[in-house]
């Protein structure tokens, strides 16, 4: 499962740290898969979080922030199963291969970011105040609070076609 919870325009395009965790967590157990954790150099320790978080669950997990190149990063995001993002530019690399992605929106508009493709899903919740382009959000960020790791989980397995777990 790729994970990449970084956003370079701002931190009002990042969804929570620790609910990328709880969902690349059940992913992850669902599909008898490990996280990598993708980012650049200056989001290390917010990638670092999240693979602390997922392994804090018994799940492996690899923070690749920082240390790898460009052409890493498409040759591992080409690898995964499905990648999980805000959106960003490694969202995008990772809908162009063909990459099952998830992509949480918050601030940004999804019609004039958000990737194209069958094996695209976009997570988001309508606010008043969303989209509103900002990289610093001015009040309590709810475009992004208010999505919970379980419909960005039940996304994912949409998008996969597995079938819900059985109670």
């Amino acid at each position: 499962i790729g994970v990449s919870p970084g956003a370079a325009f701002g931190s009002a395009k990042r969804w929570l740290p620790e609910r990328f965790a709880t969902a690349a967590v059940a992913l992850a157990r669902r599909l008898r898969a490990s996280a990598a954790v993708f980012g650049a150099a200056g989001e290390r320790a917010l990638c670092e979080q999240v693979a602390g978080e997922i392994r804090a669950f018994g799940v492996e997990a690899e923070n690749h922030a920082g240390r790898t190149s460009l052409e890493d990063f498409i040759r591992l995001a080409a690898r995964c199963t499905l990648f999980l993002s805000n959106d960003s530019g490694a969202m995008h690399i990772a809908a162009a291969l063909g990459v099952p992605t998830v992509a949480v929106f918050g601030s940004t508009d999804p019609e004039a970011t958000s990737p194209l493709g069958p094996r695209v899903r976009l997570v988001r919740e309508p606010v008043e105040c969303s989209p509103c382009l900002l990289r610093e959000c001015p009040i309590d960020h709810r475009c992004m609070t208010r999505v919970t790791s379980d419909r960005v989980v039940s996304a994912a397995l949409e998008l996969l076609a597995v079938p819900p777990a059985s109670t």
